[in-house]
């Protein structure tokens, strides 16, 4: 009886060791493909238009070593980018961000966008995990066009900005994630 036992265990650790192994192999495989698609995904041209009016495309910011630097000193920031026209002339910087403040169920996604005016040209939600039409309400027009034209370079006080009734985890959550792309904007972006 002892041994069966034993030879069970041994049989059902191989097949989780197995499992484990093939799962692992998958997501390295992968990964490469998962993020061109989320990349893609990003790129549709509503968000493109929200972000920044009359951009065609985001593309890597021209300084790297910058770009990894300032991932490393801020782990909220995602990706630094630049928006281009049709005809490839700049238009803007793009700071993919999170929030730094926990919404009601979590952290939020951004892009905002920045005029070399220094102005926001926009803000898009890429992800959040608020409720669905409470929280939810700060990824619709009504709230985040209030951003547009703001200054990009300050920090946006919580009385610049109508907070969503009834969201107020939501709203702070999200005043954070632009103030996390100003911030990234004004010391390393000008």
């Amino acid at each position: 009886m002892k041994n069966s036992f034993v030879k069970l265990a041994g049989i059902l650790f191989l097949i989780g060791a197995i499992s484990a192994g093939v799962l692992a192999w998958l997501n390295d495989a992968t990964k490469d493909l998962i993020a061109q698609n989320d990349a893609m995904a990003s790129m549709d041209p509503a968000i493109l238009e929200a972000v920044m009016p009359g951009s065609v495309m985001f593309n890597a910011y021209g300084d790297s070593a910058l770009v990894e630097a300032v991932k490393s000193e801020n782990d909220k920031v995602i990706d630094i980018l630049t928006a281009v026209d049709a005809s490839g002339n700049e238009l803007g910087k793009v700071v993919r961000t999170l929030s730094t403040v926990k919404g009601f169920n979590g952290d939020m996604e951004l892009y905002v966008g920045f005029t070399p005016e220094d102005k926001i040209s926009g803000v898009s939600v890429i992800y959040h995990e608020e409720t669905n039409g409470i929280g939810s309400k700060t990824t619709l027009p009504d709230y985040t066009d209030q951003y547009k034209g703001k200054d990009g370079s300050t920090e946006i006080g919580e009385k610049d900005v109508d907070a969503v009734t009834g969201a107020t985890y939501s709203s702070k959550s999200f005043l954070s994630a632009v103030n996390n792309a100003v911030k990234v904007y004004s010391e390393h972006l000008k």
